[in-house]
């Protein structure tokens, strides 16, 4: 924020590092082990007075000067160079905090350049024993460069006690100092070797250059080994979430782990071959493989190291966009676009607007973005990242960054810089525009059931389970299958009416022109609950058309076969999932299913955050989420350790639909015609019984803990707030499927509600739920008279087909007087439930 932004595009600045730091840091390595090498070679020679490997070692050094004084220094002051211009901020905290560390660093510096000087162009000129003594001061020096520069090196990541007692020593002898110091030493060990293998393949004398080999050789697999070895030490000392990053969190960090192994074999079998195998047929290309292999094991260590450092430059303090941890809540509340200093002119002094919302969005990508991400370049490119998001999903991504997944920093700014960002990112770099809600067709009428008051002694009333029953299935995975639980009474009108269970059945069939399972058949009876009941998987495609609402015609017969009773009702039904939204892709056909695009990035996804191999599973077959996630929903038990399936999805996603209102969270996510009917009419939307995506999300990971799933759930909620209530521990945990919103916390006593709020207040078994509830009497149940949840009468036409069939108007069973519907006298006692409408 304090310094000029360097533009970058499509050479981003992550390629810069990786292309001139590895390379650098490899040959920073030799210069410490070839200088051991040098001298050892040269007293080797002395000591066995071989004139050919003295002639070798004089022309080894001059290839030892050339490439780490020439190529090595000029690359160090590009290192220099690149990272003062991407992390500024960063740098002058390394030159501020070690200045006197950088000193001695660069005496040790000047003390190899001296000396490697002295003893290349002394070889004729200065006696053994001093050529000797000049060759150990060059290691030395080197050593101690190391010495001083791991120090700084290592602070980076590990700071230690430095973050609150800022003293040089704390930062300098930080918690990997010594595991990595040692681990370092072995690998430039190892790269002496692997530079020595290229040079002693010019060996005319071939008895010396098989010597020369098996000593490289040897040189290399030592030190490698030693290096693997030294290694896990220096794993097993990084503090736990620099440890998690690179041993648990980052799915990169696994591919880089995979080739640090392949690699490390590689050199290993590399100097084995040579050493037993090969010293005869050694070859300059041969070597050089051998010398790439060592640069491959050595750079995916040093990406290693570098992801278990993020999100930040230096850890703890910086971020990797050079933005000041403790700056982040001043940034938050002014915004980045005041705080930054180098702010084009016009965006401080109008603030964004329609006009200038682009270049905004601009601007800030290079403020937080590009030190990292390429448009259009070889690493991290921005657009391959983000293409799958419209505005809205970027948002929401942006809103997330670098909570759960903390690979990346959290974006800092106001929530109307991150819009403009999100803007910027989907339209501008990707052309991805505003994806728009699916179309849903508008209810048809259809025909009620006959019914004759006069004539009829039997009502048969019926309800869906759900308001809105989704499916997710996809040829990848399967979220939740399709299928409809309906539950239906008979009653028996009498002055006091009687349901009807024994000697009776209820068939059903779904209208014609709908695919699906089972579409015809009986429902079970449920004696002790006085009710029937089936489920009905059948798809909401009516010829082809997406029709989420399609109609069941239930009849019930005597046991001679009789008609007795009939009536219709509509199944809600939906596969019109919002995942593309967030997840790329269309829909699966028409305008509804999840295609394999998006089932594809959702299992990437997934791959990336838990270290999971969903998406080469899933080419073998569709993967069940509940393999793994418990789901009541399902009956199926998943697993002990794992989150439950509603917790860890609305945990996740909680995490970055955070602040937003139902319409921009819930129903994003859920079908857009979940809710239907009277409590839509009167302006509720999800957050009034289930509490925002924060509220609903947290009760669902407290259950999670109360159930000994701990792990993830502790993690989610220390990063989630509560939305209606103050703290955490005031939500009541909830189990999904059984623990759902209380009618009578809102219509208290049957009354109407003084209170728009039923968040928080939850059943406690089963049968508590709103849709097997039964009144007063404990004989009808709620839903038969009032309709299905969600779909409260007065609904849609398809909705409405019982008080249209019994009532002939649109209103709960019974409303207004109409207890003739059931009782064959008038009553004028409410005794389903207090406020009837009925006097008492």
């Amino acid at each position: 924020m304090e310094y000029p932004i360097w533009q970058l595009t499509t050479l981003g600045g992550g390629f810069w590092i990786a292309v001139i730091a590895t390379l650098h840091v490899y040959v920073a390595h030799f210069a410490v082990g070839g200088g051991l090498f040098l001298v050892l070679m040269e007293q080797a020679a002395y000591r066995n007075n071989n004139p050919h490997l003295l002639e070798y070692t004089k022309k080894h050094s001059r290839f030892f000067l050339l490439l780490t004084m020439a190529y090595g220094a000029v690359s160090g002051v590009a290192i220099w160079v690149t990272v003062a211009l991407l992390a500024p901020q960063a740098t002058i905290t390394l030159i501020h905090q070690f200045v006197f560390g950088w000193a001695a660093e660069w005496v040790c510096f000047l003390g190899e350049i001296v000396a490697l000087i002295i003893y290349y162009y002394t070889w004729d000129t200065m006696n053994r024993r001093d050529h000797v003594i000049i060759g150990w001061l060059y290691f030395v020096f080197g050593w101690f460069s190391l010495f001083l520069i791991n120090g700084i090196i290592g602070f980076m990541l590990t700071p230690g006690d430095w973050l609150t007692t800022k003293s040089f020593w704390d930062g300098f002898f930080n918690p990997t100092f010594w595991p990595q110091l040692v681990f370092r030493t072995f690998f430039s060990a190892a790269c002496a070797g692997l530079f020595g293998f290229v040079t002693a393949t010019r060996i005319p004398d071939e008895e010396t250059r098989h010597s020369v080999v098996r000593s490289c050789s040897a040189w290399t697999i030592v030190g490698v080994l030693a290096t693997v070895a030294t290694g896990y030490w220096y794993i097993a000392a990084l503090p736990a979430p620099q440890y998690e990053m690179v041993m648990l969190k980052s799915h990169r960090v696994i591919n880089f782990m995979q080739w640090f192994w392949f690699f490390a074999g590689a050199t290993l079998i590399g100097g084995l071959a040579l050493a037993v195998r090969m010293p005869k047929l050694i070859s300059f290309p041969l070597a050089l493989v051998v010398l790439l292999a060592g640069q491959g094991l050595f750079g995916s260590f040093e990406f290693m190291r570098e992801a278990g450092r993020k999100p930040y430059l230096i850890w703890g303090h910086i971020y990797s966009n050079s933005v000041l941890k403790a700056h982040v809540p001043i940034i938050n509340q002014e915004g980045a676009i005041k705080r930054a200093k180098w702010a084009p002119p016009e965006l401080k002094e109008n603030g964004i607007t329609d006009d200038n919302v682009m270049e905004a969005g601009a601007f800030l990508y290079q403020l937080q973005c590009a030190s990292c991400h390429s448009i259009g370049g070889p690493m991290n490119e921005i657009r391959k990242r983000t293409n799958m998001y419209d505005t809205n999903g970027m948002d929401a991504f942006l809103n997330g960054m670098g909570k759960k997944n903390k690979y990346m920093p959290p974006f800092v700014g106001t929530g109307e810089e991150r819009q403009a960002l999100a803007l910027y990112i989907a339209e501008g770099l990707n052309g991805t525009g505003e994806v728009p809600d699916p179309n849903i067709p508008e209810p048809e009428a259809a025909t009620p059931a006959p019914y004759d008051p006069e004539k009829d002694e039997y009502v048969l009333l019926a309800w869906a389970d759900q308001g809105m029953q989704f499916y997710v299935e996809a040829e990848e995975f399967t979220l939740l299958p399709a299928g409809n639980m309906i539950r239906a009474q008979l009653i028996q009108r009498d002055v006091l009416p009687t349901r009807i269970t024994e000697d009776v059945s209820i068939s059903y069939r779904v209208e014609p022109g709908f695919e699906g399972e089972g579409l015809n058949g009986y429902l079970e009876v449920h004696e002790d609950a006085g009710r029937f009941e089936g489920r009905i998987a059948v798809e909401p495609f009516k010829n082809g058309e997406f029709e989420p609402l399609p109609i069941v015609e239930l009849e019930a017969r005597d046991n001679k076969g009789n008609l007795i009773a009939s009536t219709k009702m509509s199944i809600p039904t939906s596969d019109q999932m919002g995942c593309r939204n967030c997840h790329g892709g269309y829909w699966n056909e028409g305008e509804s299913g999840i295609a394999s695009e998006t089932a594809g990035n959702i299992l990437a996804t997934h791959d990336r955050i838990n270290n999971t191999n969903h998406v080469e599973r899933s080419k073998k077959g569709p993967i069940l989420c509940v393999e793994c996630h418990d789901d009541p929903a399902q009956n199926a038990e998943g697993s002990s350790t794992r989150p439950s399936l509603s917790a860890a999805i609305h945990g996740t996603h909680a995490v970055f639909l955070a602040g937003r209102s139902a319409e921009e969270s819930c129903l994003r996510c859920h079908p857009k015609n979940t809710l239907r009917g009277q409590h839509l009419d009167v302006g509720f939307e999800c957050s009034n019984c289930h509490g925002t995506v924060e509220d609903h999300a947290i009760g669902l990971l407290k259950g999670d803990l109360e159930a000994g799933k701990t792990k993830s759930a502790k993690r989610l909620l220390a990063i989630l707030k509560p939305n209606a209530v103050g703290t955490q521990d005031a939500v009541n945990p909830r189990k999904a499927w059984v623990n759902l919103p209380e009618c009578l916390t809102c219509h208290e006593d049957f009354q109407a509600p003084d209170t728009d709020s039923a968040f928080n207040e939850w059943t406690e078994t089963v049968e508590d739920h709103y849709s097997m509830r039964r009144d007063d009497m404990d004989a009808v149940n709620c839903a038969a008279c009032h309709g299905s949840p969600h779909a409260i009468y007065p609904a849609t036409k398809r909705d409405n087909l019982q008080p249209l069939q019994y009532m002939g108007e649109a209103m709960s069973i019974g409303a207004n007087g109409n207890c003739a519907v059931c009782h064959t006298e008038e009553m004028d006692f409410p005794v389903h439930h207090p406020g009837m409408g009925i006097e008492e």
